[in-house]
């Protein structure tokens, strides 16, 4: 009988646990978290601040008790101090009594996650007791107490405008609180979209009464009597009831250190296709790890939860003696905020150029119903190919129409399996005029883009 640890109960960790504990009974599996929560989604934390979420322990996949009925070993309020990869054991301390014990292991599956690194960008908010930032589930009850609190008409200042800060941008004037947005880049949605995008969605955000500053980084916060006043930032200072620090998170890999394991240039843990470490006994899967992007070849750090899911699922395969393999991603995100739809996959035309492609890029708006049908909407699409090849490198689009989504998701699949501008067009689409125009946007993209490569693939 194998004794498998797992270190961290999120997405990442409880499916690798639970699938280890599946297919081979005969594994003990023991799982660490500091927290009290299990298999929770952190995705999920603005949509309880806002109210379409009305428990927290919605946000939870299973209940903890499901997971002891499986026969997994959960120690929840237990902190991993310490790890030797030498002598196989751990030290792990009770978070409410102090009192450390130790444990051996045969197998380590590392799912530590992330951490956010405002404390140390700006220390002086470690004891602000209006300073937000996402350290775990209880984070967002923490967050909506206090904006509640508050009352509607005061204002929130949120730092970043990447998906988590819009998003808690949105929830928050959702609560009825006057919402500002800074963000230190020259655009929001920086990692996201490219410029001409982004501005359509910093307009939506203007239009719904969101304070929109940009090239204003936070380079210090005031701080009175224990709560933050303003953040000072070149554009001046920006006072606030409550502030949500919405940027910057690094693997948190303080016992991948100990461990002596490789890392990559993120901090992350370097996996293999097996999701394996340097250590081959210590397997690393979610925000700790990282893997390949399948459009460049290049080890990536990717903190998204369909990423971490996918890899503690092969891991926990693995460790019950099923061969299974993550070969990577292509990096497709996506997020909904005051009725915009934003998604991208793989590669923009400046990222693709800087990984030494020569990429074909095409831009179309487009309806997402037959043009007979009342209530449908447009959306902006963006599609790049490599000129010498013909493969799709990356995808972007915006609009009010939940398909911007699912487009998106489409050029995913066709860059996970290195499809092509052909491809792309001769798909079959399914269309449907309530939902979709005969001519799909996609099928308009392929089309644009065979102006440049020609009808048939080359040989």
């Amino acid at each position: 009988m194998a004794r498998i640890v797992v270190i961290g109960a999120g997405a990442a960790g409880m499916s690798a646990a639970s699938r280890a504990k599946r297919l081979k009974p005969s594994n003990e599996v023991i799982v660490f978290d500091s927290s009290r929560w299990v298999s929770f989604a952190l995705c999920g934390i603005p949509y309880y601040i806002g109210g379409e979420v009305s428990e927290l322990e919605d946000l939870l996949y299973y209940p903890p008790e499901e997971f002891t009925k499986r026969g997994i070993d959960l120690r929840l309020g237990k902190a991993v101090v310490e790890v030797d990869p030498d002598s196989k054991t751990l030290a792990y301390k009770d978070v409410k009594t102090g009192s450390v014990e130790k444990i051996t292991w045969d197998k380590l599956v590392l799912a530590t996650g992330a951490r956010s690194k405002a404390p140390k960008i700006w220390p002086e908010v470690r004891e602000a007791e209006n300073v937000f930032y996402i350290v775990h589930l209880d984070s967002g009850k923490y967050i909506k107490d206090y904006a509640k609190a508050l009352g509607p008409g005061k204002r929130a200042i949120v730092v970043g405008s990447g998906y988590v800060g819009l998003e808690i941008a949105d929830a928050l004037m959702k609560l009825g609180l006057k919402v500002t947005v800074l963000e230190a880049l020259e655009q929001v949605a920086p990692r996201v979209l490219d410029p001409e995008l982004a501005k359509a969605l910093e307009a939506r955000l203007r239009e719904s009464g969101v304070e929109v500053v940009t090239s204003a980084p936070v380079e210090q916060f005031e701080i009175v009597n224990g709560k933050a006043r303003a953040a000072v930032t070149p554009k001046g200072r920006f006072e606030g009831d409550m502030f949500v620090l919405g940027v910057g998170i690094e693997p948190n890999n303080d016992l991948a250190v100990q461990l002596k394991l490789r890392l990559g240039a993120s901090g992350a843990v370097i996996t293999d296709d097996h999701t394996l470490s340097s250590n081959p006994d210590v397997y690393a899967v979610g925000d700790v790890a990282e893997h390949r992007d399948l459009v460049t070849g290049q080890m990536v750090w990717r903190p998204f939860a369909q990423v971490a899911n996918k890899m503690g699922h092969v891991a926990g395969s693995n460790l019950g003696g099923v061969e299974s393999v993550f070969p990577g991603s292509v990096g497709t995100s996506a997020f909904k905020v005051f009725g915009m739809v934003v998604a991208r996959t793989g590669l923009s035309k400046p990222e693709a150029e800087k990984y030494g492609f020569k990429p074909v890029e095409v831009s179309l708006e487009a309806g997402t119903k037959a043009h007979y049908i009342a209530g449908g909407s447009e959306l902006t699409l963006k599609v790049v190919a490599d000129e010498k090849t013909g493969r799709l490198l990356g995808a972007q689009a915006i609009g009010l129409d939940d398909s911007v989504f699912w487009r998106v998701n489409t050029v995913a699949a066709l860059l996970t399996t290195k499809g092509t501008v052909w491809d792309l067009f001769v798909a079959d689409y399914g269309y449907q005029p309530l939902l979709a125009p005969v001519w799909d946007p996609l099928v308009v993209a392929a089309r644009l883009l065979m102006r440049t490569f020609g009808e048939k693939p080359f040989k």
